[in-house]
C-alpha cells in the first residue's frame, strides 16, 4: 500500500517536472493559451495616410500635359426640374370671353331686377307682380350662368388664380395680348417637390446656357391625366417667350449653400471616392476628396472648407497620371 502511494506521489511530482513528455507539452500549451490574454496588446492597423501630393517640375508638367482651371466661388440651391409650355392666348381668351359674357348678362339682369322692385312697390306700382317675378327669375338664371363660367375657368386654370373677378381677368388678358406677360403651365415629376409646392419658378428655353426668367406669381394647376406629375401655372413678365413654346422650369427645393465650383473634368474616381487634384504656386498637386452631389452648369459645387479655395487651380487634364505617380512613385520615375 505504501508503495502504491509513493508511486502516485511520484507521478504527481512528475507533472510539475520539466520533461519532454506529452503531458508536459499539453500543460505548457494550456498555460500559454491562458496567458495569451495578458500578453502585450497587438498594434492597431495603420490608418491610411492622407494624400501627400505630387511635386512636378515645370518640364514634367508640360510633358505630362497637366492642365488646370481655376475654381470659383459659387452658391448652390437644390432644385427640381420640370418642363412646360407657354399657354396660347386663344385658350385664355376663350375662358375670358365666357366669363365676361356671363358677367355682363348677370349685371344687366341684376339692375333690371332692382328697377322692377322699385316700380312694383307702393300703392302706385307701375309694374305687376308677374313682371317682378320674371325679372327675379332672369337675374337668378344669369347669376347661375356666371357661376358656371367661373367654374369652367377654374377647371382649366385652377381655383387659386391671381384674378378674382372678370375685371382682374380682363387686365391679365390685356397684358397677354400686348405681349407684356406670358402664362406657362409646367409639370414637375412625381416626388420631385418634397413640400409639394413651387412658390417661385424660373422658366428658360430648352438648351444649354439659355436665358432664364424668374416669377413668384404661381399657383397649382389641375391634374393633367396625360402628364403625371405636379402641375403649376406661372405668370411671367418681361420675357420674349412665344405662345406654344416649350420651356424648362426649375424651382428651389433645398437650403442654400455657399461653396466652390469645380469643373466636371476635374473629378477623378479612386478608392471608391471622388477626388480633385489642386495645386498652388511652386507646391505639389494635392488630392482632395469631394462629394459630387451638387451638379451645377457642367461642374459641381463643393462645400467650403474641403480643401479647395476660390481661385485655386484644379487639374482638369492629366489627373490620372498624377494619381499613378502618387500611388507608385518608383514605377513612374519618382515624384
Amino acid at each position: 500500500m505504501s508503495g502504491t502511494r509513493r508511486t502516485r506521489r511520484a507521478r504527481g511530482r512528475g507533472l510539475r517536472a520539466p520533461c519532454g513528455s506529452g503531458f508536459t507539452l499539453l500543460v505548457l500549451a494550456l498555460l500559454t493559451g491562458c496567458g495569451a490574454g495578458e500578453s502585450a496588446p497587438q498594434k492597431p492597423a495603420a490608418a491610411s495616410a492622407p494624400p501627400s501630393g505630387v511635386a512636378l517640375s515645370p518640364e514634367q508638367v508640360q510633358a505630362l500635359g497637366i492642365r488646370t482651371e481655376a475654381a470659383r466661388a459659387a452658391d448652390y440651391e437644390a432644385s427640381a426640374t420640370g418642363f412646360g409650355v407657354i399657354v396660347s392666348l386663344e385658350t385664355f381668351a376663350q375662358a375670358y370671353a365666357e366669363v365676361a359674357t356671363a358677367s355682363a348678362a348677370a349685371a344687366q339682369s341684376t339692375a333690371a331686377l332692382a328697377r322692377a322692385r322699385s316700380l312694383a312697390s307702393g300703392e302706385d306700382a307701375a309694374v305687376s307682380q308677374e313682371v317682378l317675378d320674371n325679372a327675379a327669375s332672369k337675374s337668378a338664371a344669369d347669376q347661375a350662368a356666371l357661376a358656371l363660367a367661373l367654374r369652367k375657368s377654374e377647371a382649366v386654370f385652377g381655383v387659386h388664380t391671381p384674378w378674382r373677378s372678370a375685371a382682374d381677368l380682363k387686365r391679365v388678358l390685356d397684358r397677354l395680348a400686348q405681349g407684356h406677360t406670358v402664362l406657362a403651365r409646367v409639370t414637375f415629376p412625381l416626388g420631385a417637390l418634397p413640400q409639394g409646392q413651387a412658390t417661385e419658378i424660373t422658366l428658360a428655353r430648352i438648351g444649354r446656357r439659355a436665358q432664364g426668367w424668374h416669377t413668384r406669381v404661381t399657383w397649382p394647376a389641375p391634374a393633367d391625366p396625360a402628364l403625371p406629375g405636379r402641375g403649376f401655372f406661372a405668370l411671367l413678365d418681361g420675357s420674349d417667350l412665344l405662345q406654344g413654346e416649350h420651356v424648362m422650369a426649375t424651382t428651389a427645393v433645398g437650403g442654400h449653400l455657399s461653396g466652390v465650383w469645380v469643373p466636371q473634368a476635374a473629378l477623378l474616381l479612386s478608392e471608391g471616392d471622388s477626388w480633385v487634384y489642386v495645386g498652388s504656386a511652386g507646391g505639389p498637386y494635392v488630392r482632395v476628396r469631394v462629394e459630387p452631389n451638387r451638379p451645377d452648369a457642367g461642374g459641381y459645387v463643393v462645400a467650403s472648407g474641403t480643401g479647395i479655395a476660390p481661385g485655386q487651380p484644379v487639374v482638369v487634364s492629366g489627373a490620372g497620371l498624377l494619381l499613378s505617380r502618387e500611388l507608385n512613385p518608383a514605377g513612374s520615375g519618382g515624384g
